[in-house]
């Protein structure tokens, strides 16, 4: 049972190894079994609870359950075992599937669901940062069916779609084939970018080679991944099911991207979800 307003909760990793989040939620008042599950991904600070706290007010306004699993540096060390969704090791060998990251978001929703009673079968899904780097990539390499919609906000770096770039940046070295793109493009993503995120020199910007080779800061990084998924997607001949979203006036700010996830996720003026 989660008691009406803020609470947060240990949860087993399912993965074993001793690992614990704490999973911080926030009920409102106005929650019924048929309201819909809002899961949200925070960034490099590791700070669930804040990302939490950003949905608060869409929360009491729209009636969903927020749930922010809190992955510490300790137990998750970055960016390996968070931010690539600890697919590989720091000498870039691909992991088995099993130690995989994505599945566990799945399990904290299959608890909470249980714990609200929910009548929910899938939940939406909002990763800022670090937390966007996770989210697009899971939906490139571990999509949950229990995913209704995904917002990739503002991410410092992308896993390409395309090969010729090795992984975590491209496909190279991945287990990714065309037809695990074509799928991925068929996907409910919302690549949702801050048109004010343009600092080259924000200290926690990723510079590698292949991340500095989309661009010199996150803004543009997202236009060039959304124009490359849509290039990719007209070779392969299908559809490009995402939506990308530009919020005006917003730099790297969870926070102020958070009314915006919102109301792309569960309707509103100027949204691209239903109304």
């Amino acid at each position: 049972m989660l008691p009406t307003g803020r609470s947060f909760h240990p949860f087993a990793d399912p993965r074993g190894g001793g690992r614990t989040l704490t999973v911080h939620t926030y009920r409102p008042a106005a929650y019924t079994p048929e309201s819909p599950i809002l899961i949200v991904v925070h960034g490099r600070a590791r700070n669930g609870a804040d990302y939490r706290d950003y949905f608060v007010p869409e929360s009491d306004r729209r009636g969903f359950l927020v749930v922010a699993p809190q992955f510490d540096e300790e137990q998750y060390p970055n960016p390996y075992a968070y931010n690539y969704g600890n697919m590989c090791d720091a000498s870039g060998r691909i992991l088995p599937r099993t130690e995989w990251l994505f599945p566990v978001l799945d399990a904290v929703f299959r608890d909470v669901h249980e714990r609200v009673g929910s009548r929910r079968d899938r939940f939406c899904l909002f990763g800022h940062s670090a937390g966007s780097q996770l989210v697009h990539r899971l939906a490139t390499f571990g999509w949950l069916d229990s995913i209704e919609r995904a917002v990739a906000a503002n991410a410092g770096s992308y896993t390409l779609p395309v090969h010729g770039e090795p992984f975590p940046f491209g496909l190279d070295g991945s287990p990714a084939s065309d037809d695990d793109v074509r799928r991925l493009f068929t996907r409910p993503i919302i690549v949702q970018l801050g048109d004010g995120d343009v600092d080259p020199n924000d200290a926690h910007l990723p510079r590698e080679p292949g991340a500095m080779r989309q661009g010199p800061y996150r803004f543009a990084r997202g236009r060039h991944y959304f124009e490359t998924a849509r290039r990719e997607a007209e070779r392969l001949g299908v559809p490009l099911a995402w939506h990308l979203s530009i919020v005006p006036g917003v730099a790297h700010s969870g926070q102020n991207m958070a009314p915006h996830a919102a109301r792309e996720l569960f309707g509103g003026p100027g949204s691209g979800a239903p109304t």
